[in-house]
């Protein structure tokens, strides 16, 4: 295994805890892969495309929206964590729909005319589903008064508990592993709704020159690993485990999509 090579995980580390917990998995996955302790240990947290486009890269971690519009070209899924907490089914996961705690606001119609917060428009808990949604609901260009990009599903819950914006469609994931470290700011913000469930956010690995029967070892290892680990560790991440994805898996998001530009409503604003 080359010295250069490097794992990333640039997805669901909020903060110091997740990203040690993280960490303590890949330590035990390395030495399976890599018995002369080749491989560069630290993880990079970092989800970035140049990061993902690395010829370095080994293993790293994105959203499904991005790999099916974006990232086809240079990577293929190895595999989805699957998680044990509200929102998420195996392999499968969801987005909350938030607004401000102390909001009349009960459902997506009544957020027509107010602001709403995204994480990002390559995002698709934070904008896809959402879009999907309100495609469902016959929303049309400028449903809303103004479209907030905050950068992040944590900047966004700010946001709406704070009522610079009334709707954010927040990962559940994120959303749990945010409530975990900061109850107070999850106490602020209320839950109205809940998106469509799509696959979720893969390990990916670069598109050439990898097998299935590696990445089937691999997978292997990854549970092999998490078994290693302490169940604080576990339960830090809310980890189940790791299961085999292939990219038909996130066919769906692009469904969803294709849905809200045939229903009139491509750009969500």
């Amino acid at each position: 295994m080359d010295a250069d090579r490097f794992i990333a995980c640039g997805m669901y580390t909020p903060n110091r805890d997740t990203r040690n917990a993280w960490q303590a998995v890949f330590d035990q996955f390395i030495p399976l892969i890599d018995p002369g302790s080749r491989l560069r240990r630290e993880l990079v947290f970092d989800g970035s495309e140049a990061v993902l486009r690395d010829r370095d890269l080994l293993i790293g971690h994105t959203c499904g929206y991005p790999l099916m519009t974006q990232l086809q070209d240079a990577l293929t899924p190895l595999c989805v964590p699957c998680f044990d907490l509200p929102g998420a089914s195996g392999k499968y996961y969801t987005s909350q729909f938030i607004v401000p705690a102390d909001s009349a606001i009960e459902s997506l119609q009544q957020c027509r005319g107010k602001i709403v917060a995204i994480n990002g428009r390559d995002s698709n808990s934070g904008m896809n589903v959402l879009r999907h949604a309100l495609a469902e609901l016959g929303a049309r260009p400028h449903y809303f008064a103004a479209t907030r990009i905050t950068g992040g599903h944590h900047a966004s819950i700010e946001a709406v508990a704070a009522n610079q914006a009334q709707l954010a469609a927040i990962d559940c994931v994120s959303y749990q592993l945010i409530a975990d470290q900061d109850p107070d700011l999850i106490a602020a913000v209320r839950i109205i709704g809940q998106s469509e469930r799509t696959c979720g956010l893969p390990l990916v690995m670069p598109a050439a020159g990898y097998s299935r029967e590696l990445k089937e070892t691999w997978v292997a290892a990854l549970n092999q690993g998490l078994a290693g680990v302490p169940s604080a560790v576990r339960k830090t991440l809310h980890l189940d485990r790791f299961e085999s994805v292939a990219l038909n898996d996130y066919r769906s998001i692009v469904e969803l999509e294709n849905f809200a530009f045939e229903s009139g409503y491509a750009e969500l604003n």
